[in-house]
Order: structure tokens, then C-alpha cells, then sequence
């Protein structure tokens, strides 16, 4: 309930997505559900879409949650804490209100069941990061974990758990504080973890880990490395692991499908993290323009180009491998659908680079990306579910290299 006379949706877009942990959860949230719309006909991928987006708006919402317990805003400001969470509330239903509406479109009510399950791990991330902050990062890729699985494992939730969910979720709802204490109560660990998410974006990646093995994918990659950090080799890393994972997988069950729309989630959120750290430390560039490298701020523009030109490369080779590894097994593609895939994908991640150095005011920013992102990923669920010509590989060929031609004379924007 709002106590304050201010209108709802004020600040939104700074509480939202001006904060970089927040922004990751909440930008994908609302992608996913829109996206659920354009997928509703394809009924395994769409469950992956609803149980993605839902758990990831409470993921946004259990991070405005940690932001309030390492800050004083909430004993500074009146209704501060009243306000954002009924926004948080508002996007919880519209989410919902989406997700139902593809249902309906599906004409699958054991989405439903898929539905509910969803809210009931978030809520549950909501709650415990209300005291707990230390268990969010584990407490929500855990829950992402979870629901890959569920969808791999379990063709259609059964109708009967539609109910038992909703009676769980208003259990759980009404006994909250039975073990939760002191809900956004300020404390130190709360600001270490905070500030560690800020600096890492929502990285669920320890700082230390592929330590031994990042540096020379951190070296090639500079100076697109120098601003989003050690993050950079360690999701590409831990991308590649998941692949190679995936398709050991698919030799025994065929889940083609959800390997290739996590990796393309995959490699949007690197995109998002590079971009979003480059924002974020855009003041860096005087300190960068300090080191005996570089002759001007122009050469050091062009060295980004030929890094992020790099990456893209590094995605076509991962994404047609690991296209061509799955196809092995089914042969459900033919080569032109693998080639049109990696093309997709590498000319997405160019168009995504080219907007970031356009759009320097992150709510711009955070528009144009969900619906490039929308765009993407939509057409590369298209390719893969509906088959490729010559000349639609010749088009995504182009579509590429022009994206690459645009990227390497936007960063004169930056």
C-alpha cells in the first residue's frame, strides 16, 4: 500500500534501470515475456521463456530488496520502501498478465502449472533476499538451474500441481515472516554484497575462479576486456563449458532445442555485461588514454572495434561448432540452418555493440537493446524452427558484415 501522495511509476526508470544488478534481471524479464508472446506456438521453448522471465523479475525485485539493506534511503525518504515495492508489485502482475496471455495463445493450460511453479521460486527469492543478501546470487542461479531442468526433464507440468502451487504460493506469502527477521533492516554484509555486485554486474562468477585460464582471452580482447574485467573470459569460459555440456547431453536426450536458446540468451548477456560496465566506467577512458598503448582517444576506439570485431568472431565459431555438435546426433538441421544460426547470432551481437556506442543514457540504451534482443533472438528461433535457402544465408551474410561495418564507425560516437 503506498502511503506517499507521489505517483506510482515515479522514478521508475532510475530504480529500475539505472542500477546495473537490477537492470540484468529487469531488462531480461521484460524481453523474456514479450518474447514469450512470439513463441507461444513452440511449446517447449515457451515454458523455458515463462519460468526465465518470471523468475527473473523477482530476481530484480530481491536486488532493489539488497540495495535497501546496504542503504539508508528507505529511513531518509518517506515511503521510499512502499513505493518501489509496489512498482516491483505492478511488475510482477504485468509479467504475469503476459505470460497468461501467451498461455491462452499456446492453448496449453499445463503452462499454467509452469506458470505457478515460477512464481513460487521467485517469491521465494524475493523473500529470503529480504534478510538474507549473502544467498542471492546462489539462491537465483540455483533457481534458474532448477528450471532448465524441470523443462529438460518434464515434457508438461501435470494440471493437478495448478492448484497445489497457488496453495503453496498464498502459504507462503501469508506465513512469510515465520522465518524471516527484520525484513530490509540495514547491515554491513548487505553493503559488501552490494557493492560486489555492482562492480561484477550480477556475475554469479567468483572473481577467482578460471583465473589461470582467462588471462589470454582477457589479452586478445582488449580493451573491451579492460572495462567489463575478468567477467569477460570467465562467461565466455563457463559459455563454452555449458556447450560442451550440452551436447554430451543431447547424445542421450534431445534437448537441441534449449541449448541453442541458452546460448543465445548467453551470449546477450555478455553483450549486456560489456555494455553496461563499459557505461558504467566511462569515466575510465582518460586512465586508458594514460597507458603507453595508445597515441589517441581515436586509436583507442578503433582498438575497441577490432576487440568487439574479436568476439564476434570467437561467438560465430562457438555458436556454428556447437549447432553443427548438436545436429550430429538428429540431423534435424540442415547445414544451412547451422550456418544461418551462427550468422544470426554474430550479426545480433554486432548490432547490439553498434547501439551501445550510439546510446550513451542507459534508459535509451536499455529500450533499443530489449528490442534488439527481442529482434535476435526471434529470428533465430525463426531460422532454426523453419528452413534456410541460399538466399537467406546470403542476406544474413550481408546483414553481418554490415553490422560489423557499422560497428567499426559508430565508436566515434563513444
Amino acid at each position: 500500500m503506498q502511503i506517499s501522495k507521489r505517483p506510482w511509476y515515479q522514478g521508475m526508470a532510475n530504480f529500475w534501470l539505472n542500477d546495473v544488478g537490477c537492470a540484468s534481471y529487469f531488462v531480461a524479464a521484460i524481453l523474456a515475456a514479450f518474447l514469450s508472446l512470439i513463441t507461444a506456438s513452440i511449446e517447449n521453448i515457451n515454458a523455458l521463456i515463462i519460468m526465465f522471465s518470471t523468475i527473473c523479475i523477482y530476481s530484480s525485485i530481491a536486488w532493489q530488496s539488497i540495495k535497501m539493506q546496504a542503504t539508508e534511503w528507505q529511513f531518509l525518504v518517506v515511503g521510499y520502501r512502499e513505493h518501489v515495492m509496489f512498482q516491483g508489485k505492478v511488475f510482477i502482475l504485468l509479467s504475469n498478465f503476459i505470460s497468461i496471455l501467451s498461455i491462452i495463445i499456446a492453448n496449453n493450460i499445463h503452462l499454467l502449472a509452469t506458470l505457478s511453479l515460477a512464481n513460487i521460486i521467485g517469491i521465494i527469492i524475493w523473500f529470503l533476499n529480504r534478510s538474507h543478501s549473502h544467498l542471492f546470487t546462489f539462491v537465483c542461479y540455483c533457481s534458474f538451474f532448477i528450471a532448465a531442468l524441470v523443462d529438460i526433464l518434464i515434457e508438461q507440468l501435470p494440471i493437478w500441481l495448478i492448484p497445489v502451487n497457488i496453495v503453496l504460493l498464498i502459504a507462503t506469502y501469508f506465513f512469510q515472516n515465520k522465518f524471516i527477521t527484520a525484513p530490509y533492516s540495514w547491515h554491513s554484509g548487505s553493503l559488501i554484497n552490494y557493492l560486489n555486485g555492482l562492480q561484477s554486474g550480477w556475475s554469479p562468477v567468483p572473481s577467482s575462479l578460471f583465473s589461470n585460464y582467462g588471462g589470454s582471452i582477457n589479452k586478445g580482447l582488449f580493451p573491451l576486456s579492460y572495462f567489463v574485467g575478468p567477467g569477460l573470459s570467465q562467461h565466455l569460459v563457463l559459455l563454452i563449458l555449458f556447450c560442451i555440456i550440452g551436447v554430451v547431453i543431447n547424445l542421450f536426450y534431445n534437448i537441441a532445442e534449449h541449448v541453442l536458446f541458452v546460448l543465445t540468451l548467453g551470449l546477450f548477456t555478455i553483450v549486456t555485461l560489456s555494455l553496461w560496465s563499459k557505461i558504467q566506467k566511462k569515466n575510465s577512458w582518460e586512465l586508458l588514454l594514460t597507458l603507453p598503448i595508445f597515441n589517441s582517444s581515436d586509436n583507442a576506439k578503433v582498438a575497441l572495434s577490432y576487440s568487439i570485431f574479436k568476439l564476434s568472431l570467437l561467438v560465430a565459431t562457438l555458436c556454428f561448432v556447437t549447432t553443427f555438435a548438436l545436429n550430429f546426433t538428429n540431423q534435424s538441421l540442415s547445414i544451412l540452418n547451422v550456418l544461418s544460426y551462427s550468422l544470426a547470432c554474430t550479426g545480433g551481437v554486432l548490432f547490439s555493440f553498434a547501439i551501445g556506442n550510439i546510446f550513451k543514457n542507459i534508459n535509451f540504451l536499455s529500450l533499443f537493446l530489449c528490442l534488439a534482443f527481442g529482434l535476435n533472438i526471434g529470428l533465430t528461433t525463426y531460422l532454426l524452427e523453419n528452413g534456410t535457402n541460399l538466399t537467406t544465408l546470403i542476406i544474413l551474410g550481408i546483414y553481418t558484415v554490415a553490422m560489423a561495418t557499422m560497428n567499426r564507425f559508430t565508436v566515434r560516437y563513444l
